[in-house]
């Protein structure tokens, strides 16, 4: 397979195998596999052609992974072809997309990935007429969960219309009906709404058929009677948001970047929303961190109710245009969040999941340089309680890993983004990367922002959340 080919966004737009969504999912083959679903297309009444290209990376350093993609209808059913294998060796990562994805054209549907090795996987979603794009997590097995929760939904809002799909996966071999339940900004949560889902199957909720009236502000709950998988998607035709829907959050969210008048005119600012999932009310307090370690409170706590969620746009008052978030709780409720990412003079936008903990090893599915002009930048927050210095292991396709070190004080963040620096060693455009830590009092989280540069036309900017274990 063409590596660069596949990989540059002029190309995957005009390949357009996949039209709509594709929700990846993941299960089990054996002991050592993890799952991951998840996948989305663009919200009722846009009209931009939708693909999903899908990147897996493989965890384990000394064993192949023999993988299999299994792909399902909406109502369960199996297209033709219904699936695919292939092999990625060991630390290596390995792109579906174009004629490398074997879902029939006009595939609109959920997939499984499985594996005999355990696995991480990601999709961009990939839109044409207008360009438009975006990237979000699969799940893994171990994340599955029968209540689901999304921290943010949009419906009627801004000009041009903002609105939002929530796009739920069964993750099981047995029927069950989910419940989703809309919780407004500064209110109570609404009626549930039901909807079946067969084995395998999927629905799109959206302002078709969520049962709200007018616009709306707020949060979702899914629950199931088994184990779901979720993707929302955030859009008004321009811009496009992606999240994974979660089932567990903590009492301290963490967010490896956010942003406050950044960018060539300052006009690139990011939004924090945190729902509260817990069953009593809250006060929230913001700090930011800024990467030379030093701290800021912003603003004064503010309340949120039992399901409810706050959102800041922008972060008001950072004395520095970078830096990472901690979002605490006075009644110690499970907290979840969603940062997007938005510049309104170029039109670039993104989003990702925030994190509840973190791990002293993060992996990153895909990272780029100059895939044409395609870039990657990892961001990698230090949430433990002490300062650390990480080692970041970048393996270019069908090449050698190559190590970089960089000091990260606690609570801070850290960017490796440079487009005049070869982050893969002159090798390859396109590879996956580890970040890790020595130090059992430190713990990390990161995320990767893909960009073009110089800027292409169109909405080409994406975010996903690297993957701890």
């Amino acid at each position: 397979m063409d590596l660069i080919r596949a990989k540059s966004l002029a190309s995957r737009l005009r390949v357009g195998l996949v039209l709509g969504s594709l929700v990846i999912g993941t299960g089990l083959l054996s002991a050592g596999a993890q799952a991951q679903p998840v996948a989305s297309t663009l919200a009722a009444g846009a009209s931009s052609t939708i693909s999903a290209g899908i990147q897996v990376q493989n965890l384990s350093t000394t064993l192949p992974a023999n993988v299999t993609i299994n792909y399902y209808n909406p109502d369960g059913t199996a297209p033709t072809p219904a699936s695919q294998s292939f092999q990625i060796p060991a630390a290596q990562s390995t792109t579906i997309f174009g004629a490398s994805m074997l879902a029939p054209a006009g595939f609109k549907g959920s997939a499984v990935i499985s594996s005999d090795q355990q696995v991480v996987a990601i999709t961009n979603l990939l839109g044409s007429n207008p360009t438009i794009g975006e990237a979000y997590d699969g799940v893994g097995s171990t994340q599955l969960a029968n209540t689901v929760f999304a921290p943010i939904f949009l419906q009627g809002i801004g000009s041009p219309v903002v609105q939002s799909t929530l796009y739920i996966q069964n993750a099981s071999a047995t029927p069950q009906t989910v419940n989703v339940k809309f919780t407004p900004n500064g209110g109570a949560p609404g009626a549930p709404v039901p909807f079946p889902l067969n084995a395998w199957g999927s629905v799109a909720v959206d302002n078709t058929n969520d049962g709200i009236s007018g616009s709306f502000v707020g949060s979702a709950i899914v629950q199931g009677t088994g184990p779901i998988a979720l993707t929302a998607n955030q859009t008004n035709g321009l811009n496009l948001f992606s999240q994974t829907g979660s089932g567990t959050g903590g009492p301290t969210v963490y967010a490896p970047l956010v942003m406050f008048h950044n960018g060539i005119g300052g006009t690139l600012n990011t939004g924090l929303q945190v729902q509260n999932i817990g069953g009593v009310p809250t006060n929230l307090t913001l700090t930011v961190f800024y990467p030379d370690g030093t701290s800021q409170v912003i603003g004064t706590p503010v309340s949120v109710g039992a399901g409810a969620s706050y959102t800041w746009y922008p972060i008001t008052g950072m004395t520095q245009r970078v830096g990472s978030a901690v979002v605490t709780n006075s009644a110690n409720q499970s907290l979840l969040g969603i940062v997007n990412e938005l510049d309104t003079a170029t039109g670039q936008s993104s989003a990702y999941n925030t994190f509840a903990s973190g791990t002293q090893l993060v992996n990153f599915p895909l990272i780029m340089f100059n895939n044409s002009t395609n870039y990657t930048g990892e961001q990698v927050q230090n949430i433990g309680t002490c300062d650390t210095t990480v080692t970041l292991t970048v393996t270019p396709q069908g090449g050698a890993p190559i190590h970089y070190l960089q000091l990260i004080k606690k609570n801070s963040g850290y960017t490796w983004y440079n487009p005049n620096a070869d982050i893969l060693g002159g090798t390859a455009r396109v590879g996956s990367a580890v970040v890790s830590t020595p130090d059992a009092c430190a713990s990390l989280v990161g995320i990767v922002n893909e960009i073009t540069s110089p800027q292409a036309p169109g909405e080409t900017t994406f975010a996903y959340e690297g993957f701890n274990q």
